[in-house]
């Protein structure tokens, strides 16, 4: 291609085989072409589509800046080739004649006018054309000028001949000049050329008002950015603007903008600047004036075209920076600027905290309510006037609340619920842990465990409360079946016992009936079967007898029972006969006691079981106390049987409760285990401790008050 372009200038230039003659004729100038004119004009077509064709590729595949100026770039070679191929190439070889090649040159007005539009507003080429007002204002006097003077050439050519004192162009240029320098002119041209330079006469009292209003607003730390990058590049049109912020807690500067340069500057470099000024600030960068790591900050800074570093802060603590690079007009930051600059850092410093608090508060809220969301507990929370304000998603499968609930009165809830919150916020009781039984529409009776939380603004005043209700349907199973296991687990035990209680004295009743045929005359066997065949039936008798007060828990009703009256009756029934072994019987309970839920039979049964162990504890005699208290801590019943007796083996104390396991020579092991039956029915808690280290012992059990109570 280069050596067909270099032959074909040559054959232009030495023979006539290309342009073979050109004259100038009344019509115009004229051309006679050679007999390779047609070859070059395809070659000139060839060469122009071709670089169009790259020229339009490299446009397609940029981006941003460099896609803008090759935009404007691309529209004056347009210009300048269409035109000048059409006036000079197209037309000569279709007419023969060059009547409008003089129109050829003046095509590249328009495109020196886009590519110099693209080096001011664009960066053409990298080139950072600075024009300063003084020349702007003489090019666009000498502009307006030149098109005066012309419009005289031609509106009024006689008035332009006439000899005057002054010449007429002089007067033109004068009133041009004139009326540059009037207000209204140097208004327009404030608003038009300043801005077209990057330039602006910026009024820093009405700036600073609207930055005012601008970010008085609260925002994203994000929507700051932007907000300041608006104010900052409406006043000085600086040619980079990058804004970093430090969160709370954190160490390092979050940078929020993009910029390609900020990759040179070395952030540590940075953090030592800015960490030296925590409060708002302006920050010249000059690495001449400073020193050590001040010096170096400086220079990374220079090297990434950073001419003023603003620091955010507030109450000591730095928050945030903002970088600025050097003003596109190529202006200097004057001492008002950076005064502006300032009064612009208290203010963002003030907005930056405020948007950093909302960011974090937008963290915490979105953190509670994912949080929420994964809960399988239900959370309900209430106001003062006892409205709901808030639920989360398990609300609506435990306690049948939609998302209209909210804003209702808490007497939508289920009123162990709705009591719980009452009492919470009014202080009467503040409810933990409390196992209670709810009415679901489709599953029944439920029981939810639930524990409320008092609500405090900042000033420690009550707010509201929330209640946290958990199901305990799957507990409640499980705990059906690790009983049904135990159980079966007993029963083996159990039937296991009563084979070996059972077969004692039926070998001893076998033994006795088989020597019957052949001893039956004898006196001595008569006897002895008359004395010791009616103890062996009775201790199957007994063993009968304890096995029927051991009834299933499974199907006993549990009521309302008040225990004072019941502990009162067992007292009376049984005194007289412990006080036939010399045993006395003490009470200790008060009248006004919260009541129980319980069945009053196998209540009797347990306190029974319990006081005869305790009499059997002590055959020389003693003292019996049954002690019965409310603790208000647990919110429960305790009731204490408590002997003098010489207490139990730590040994076998582990093995107490099991069927059969006993350490009395006539006792059958099955009273303490059904005491611990009826306990587990009860969701009471049975436990047998030393009195102290010189004997005794003390069966404990402790049972939960009713929700009423």
């Amino acid at each position: 291609m280069l050596l067909a372009g270099t032959t074909l200038a040559t054959l232009s230039i030495t023979t006539r085989l290309i342009a073979h003659d050109i004259f100038n004729t009344p019509a115009g100038i004229q051309r006679t072409s050679g007999v390779l004119f047609p070859l070059f004009t395809a070659y000139f077509l060839g060469c122009l589509l071709l670089a169009l064709g790259v020229f339009v590729g490299k446009w397609r595949r940029a981006r941003g800046l460099a896609r803008a100026q090759l935009q404007y770039l691309g529209i004056g070679v347009a210009i300048v080739v269409i035109g000048g191929s059409t006036t000079n190439l197209m037309i000569p070889i279709l007419t023969g004649r060059s009547t409008h090649s003089w129109l050829g040159p003046y095509f590249t007005l328009p495109f020196v006018a886009l590519v110099g539009h693209a080096i001011i507003r664009h960066r053409l080429m990298d080139l950072r054309l600075f024009i300063s007002r003084g020349l702007a204002y003489a090019l666009a006097a000498a502009l307006l000028s030149a098109v005066g003077i012309a419009i005289t050439q031609v509106v009024a050519r006689e008035w332009a001949s006439e000899p005057l004192f002054v010449h007429p162009h002089v007067l033109i240029i004068a009133f041009v000049v004139i009326a540059m320098s009037s207000n209204p002119v140097q208004r327009i041209f404030s608003r038009v050329i300043d801005p077209y330079l990057h330039r602006g006469r910026v009024d820093h009292a009405k700036a600073l008002r609207g930055a005012t209003r601008q970010l008085s607003r609260l925002m994203s730390p994000r929507e700051l950015s932007t907000e300041l990058r608006q104010i900052l590049t409406e006043a000085f049109v600086p040619e980079k603007f990058v804004m970093l912020v430090r969160p709370f807690g954190a160490q390092t500067l979050e940078q929020l903008t993009t910029a390609d340069d900020m990759d040179a500057v070395d952030s540590l470099s940075l953090a030592d600047l800015t960490t030296e000024q925590p409060n708002p600030g302006v920050i010249v960068v000059n690495p001449v004036n400073e020193r050590g790591a001040a010096r170096v900050a400086h220079e990374a800074l220079r090297t990434a075209t950073i001419e003023v570093v603003v620091t955010l802060g507030r109450r000591g603590q730095l928050l945030g920076a903002i970088l600025l690079g050097p003003r596109r007009s190529g202006d200097a930051y004057f001492e008002n600027d950076l005064s502006f600059i300032e009064a612009i850092a208290e203010l963002a410093s003030i907005a930056l905290e405020n948007a950093l608090l909302y960011s974090q508060r937008i963290q915490i809220l979105e953190y509670s309510d994912r949080l929420l969301e994964s809960l399988d507990s239900a959370v309900v929370a209430i106001d003062l006037t006892g409205k709901i304000t808030s639920l989360n998603p398990a609300a609506k499968d435990l306690l049948g609340l939609g998302a209209d609930k909210r804003g209702t009165p808490l007497d939508v809830l289920a009123s162990e619920i709705a009591w719980a919150l009452a009492m919470a916020i009014t202080g009467a009781w503040h409810p933990r842990d409390v196992e209670v039984t709810i009415d679901h529409a489709t599953r029944g009776v439920l029981h939810v465990i639930l524990s409320t939380a008092v609500l405090h603004d900042d000033q420690r005043s009550v707010t509201g409360a929330l209640v946290v209700v958990t199901d305990l349907s799957t507990v409640k199973e499980l705990e059906k079946r690790q009983r049904r296991v135990e159980h079966f687990a007993i029963m083996a035990r159990f039937y296991a016992g009563i084979a070996h209680e059972i077969r004692n004295p039926l070998a001893a009743i076998s033994n006795f009936i088989s020597m019957l045929p052949d001893r039956f005359d004898d006196p001595e066997y008569r006897d002895t079967a008359v004395r010791l065949l009616p103890n062996e039936v009775a201790r199957i008798v007994r063993l009968a007898d304890r096995l029927r007060l051991m009834a299933p828990s499974e199907d006993g009703k549990l009521n309302i029972v008040s225990l004072p009256p019941l502990l009162n009756d067992i007292v009376a029934i049984h005194s007289p006969a412990a006080e036939d072994q010399h045993v006395k019987i003490q009470l200790q309970c008060p009248d006004q006691i919260p009541k129980i839920l319980g069945d009053p039979a196998q209540l009797v049964q347990l306190f029974v079981n319990l006081l005869r162990n305790a009499i059997e504890a002590m055959p020389n005699g003693g003292t019996v106390t049954i002690d019965a208290e409310h603790s208000r801590e647990t919110r429960s019943i305790i009731v204490r049987v408590i002997d003098e007796g010489p207490g139990i083996d730590p040994i076998v104390r582990a093995k107490i409760f099991e069927p059969f396991f006993t350490t009395k020579p006539s006792g059958t092991g099955l009273g303490l285990s059904i005491c611990r039956e009826i306990a587990d029915f009860h969701r009471a808690r049975l436990a047998l401790v030393p009195r102290s280290s010189f004997g005794g012992s003390v069966a404990e059990v402790e049972f939960p008050c009713t929700p009423q109570d």
